[in-house]
């Protein structure tokens, strides 16, 4: 299993760190629970290493790191060990102790990439046999993406985009799943196909450029900015990218009025917030519920 899974999952765990973490938890520290799982991780017997990081799992079964350290397993029995077959029992193990449609997920795609490093066709095989039992979005977006590789499977990974956008359940998530589908499409041909689903994206960046250009193409210059605009108002480095000053005084000369088209489209209204609460950087927890008719700036912070 290759660096590019670990840093999702290490994503995956920060992410789950920083939503919940400084917050008061009952038990052990996130901070020392990383610190457990590096010590396990920096045994240099190889079969030490799996059974400490076992063990580990099973001090922390419901802790967001125990994917860190089944990736770390697994990949210890099957790329340094070479003992697939207890890469596989170790594997079928867990996937009966997480029955939870993302964890499993998370454990499936430890398999795909290690298969992908060392069997393309048998990852592609892989990922085409977990359509009929699998439903996490996470899992077929990124086999998606994984897929779309020209050499691959491109028509999988079409497939894989749009399975993740029937799981997902929200907006942006759903969006990025279809732009995806939707720009393998385009590549392969398809573009009246590719355009469907563009559209359908449309607000997702990605989804934008790409439209912009194939309606660019076909002469709907109007339409074409339309959806170029919106890029950019997603997507600040596109405007250049696609030199949409130039364009927009192409088809509206004497216009000067960009600036305000990229902030409107960039200014939206989804209604109310969900109730919830979630936790700053130092530890204070709000509750939006208790924020209610006040106007308040959220700045999320990404760990990638």
């Amino acid at each position: 299993m290759g660096r590019s899974f670990r840093q999702i999952v290490l994503a995956l765990a920060v992410l789950a760190l920083l939503a919940g973490g400084c917050a008061k938890r009952e038990g052990t520290s996130a901070l020392f629970v990383l610190e457990e799982l590096e010590a396990a991780s920096a045994v240099k017997n190889p079969a030490e290493r799996v059974e400490r990081l076992s063990i580990f799992i099973g001090n922390h079964p419901d802790h967001p790191y125990r994917f860190m350290a089944y990736n770390r397993m697994l990949e210890t029995l099957g790329t340094e060990m070479k003992d697939e077959t207890g890469m596989e029992k170790r594997l079928a193990e867990a996937l009966g102790k997480e029955t939870d449609f993302t964890a499993r997920g998370e454990l499936l795609l430890g398999k795909f990439v290690y298969l992908m490093e060392k069997d393309k066709s048998a990852a592609a095989a892989f990922a085409d046999s977990l359509f009929l039992t699998e439903r996490s979005p996470r899992l077929f977006l990124i086999m998606g993406y994984y897929l779309m590789d020209p050499k691959v499977d491109q028509d999988l990974a079409a497939r894989c985009f749009l399975r993740s956008a029937d799981f997902s359940t929200g907006q942006y998530e759903k969006a990025q799943a279809i732009a995806m589908a939707g720009t393998v499409l385009e590549e392969r041909g398809k573009r009246d196909e590719a355009k469907r689903y563009l559209e359908l994206a449309i607000g997702n960046p990605d989804a934008d450029l790409l439209l912009g250009k194939i309606l660019w193409e076909e002469g709907k210059q109007t339409e074409a900015l339309d959806a170029y605009v919106s890029c950019a108002a997603h997507m600040p480095g596109a405007r250049a990218d696609v030199k949409l000053d130039s364009l927009y005084a192409l088809v509206n000369p004497g216009a000067r009025d960009l600036d305000e088209a990229i902030m409107a489209k960039r200014i939206g209204d989804e209604g109310p917030m969900p109730e919830g609460v979630f936790v700053d950087l130092d530890g204070k927890p709000y509750d939006l519920s208790k924020l209610k008719g006040a106007k308040i700036v959220l700045y999320a912070l990404s760990p990638t």
